[in-house]
């Protein structure tokens, strides 16, 4: 019998920044605090919730990032500037283990594959490729300076199963979703956009309805069309002053929430 049942749910006291689902059954959540300056790393099961370790930070504190979760390892990265884009180092930390394996102080992450790891050197002439044993950071091949092939498995890689949401066109307004949003939020006061995605006969969406007071409530729901009802409803964000969507999305059977900014509420689709 279809339904959508809470699974799971993690709560911090820190932003959460970033959530990295990976295909090896992981989920990585980046927790920055923006006053000490610190980010902190906590690994969870991506199907139950079960904690692998929390609060983990390097030896850098503030200017380090994930570049990608491969099979048991995290892949960190430094940054070239302090509030620059721009990445350095590769760090490989040992999910199951909880420890850094290896370290590369001179190349920069592209992606992880086939148990190997691309990475570069800048070079003045522009960039030199390299692969790696993504276990011991060893240098197996130097791939020179060819960069279609690995611009095609970079691109490869970027596509998954995730589905995130859309803005609600009002072109579509006459479309079949456009009556199911007149009929359900029709007395609504919304502000903005609405961001929705349709998932067999689950339509979810998001958007914000404004307060007395002039703040902004954003509102999740999750309208079943077969039978022809809301079967879910969460305040994702109360009484804030400015509208945030990029509030939920779906990896295969679950659907992600993220809830004032500092908790994460998993459920379980089940068709």
């Amino acid at each position: 019998m279809a339904s959508i049942k809470k699974n799971y749910s993690f709560k911090s006291k820190r932003n959460i920044w970033r959530l990295i689902p990976s295909e090896s059954g992981y989920i990585v959540i980046e927790e920055r605090d923006m006053d000490s300056k610190e980010v902190f790393f906590n690994c969870l099961n991506l199907y139950d919730g079960k904690v692998l370790f929390k609060n983990f930070q390097l030896e850098e504190k503030y200017w380090i990032g994930i570049e990608a979760v491969y099979k048991d390892i995290i892949f960190f990265h430094k940054f070239r500037k302090p509030d620059m884009p721009g990445h350095k180092v590769i760090y490989a930390f040992d999910i199951l283990n909880r420890k850094l394996i290896w370290q590369n102080d001179d190349l920069t992450f592209l992606l992880a594959k086939v148990d190997k790891v691309y990475a570069y050197q800048t070079t003045f002439e522009g960039r030199q490729y390299f692969l790696l044993d993504y276990l011991t950071g060893e240098i197996t091949s130097d791939l020179g300076s060819e960069f279609d092939e690995i611009n095609k498995l970079r691109e490869e890689s970027m596509q998954n199963d995730f589905l995130f949401p859309r803005i609600f066109n009002q072109n579509e307004e006459n479309s079949d979703t456009g009556n199911i949003f007149t009929r359900l939020l029709a007395d609504r006061k919304i502000s903005g956009s609405i961001n929705w995605l349709k998932l067999n006969n689950y339509l979810m969406f998001n958007f914000h309805e404004v307060n007395s007071n002039g703040t902004f409530n954003n509102y999740f729901e999750v309208f079943d069309i077969s039978k022809e009802k809301v079967i879910l409803n969460e305040i994702l964000n109360s009484n804030s002053t400015k509208l945030a969507f990029e509030s939920f999305f779906i990896m295969n059977n679950l659907l992600f929430l993220m809830v004032e900014k500092t908790k994460l509420v998993v459920y379980k689709i089940m068709q």
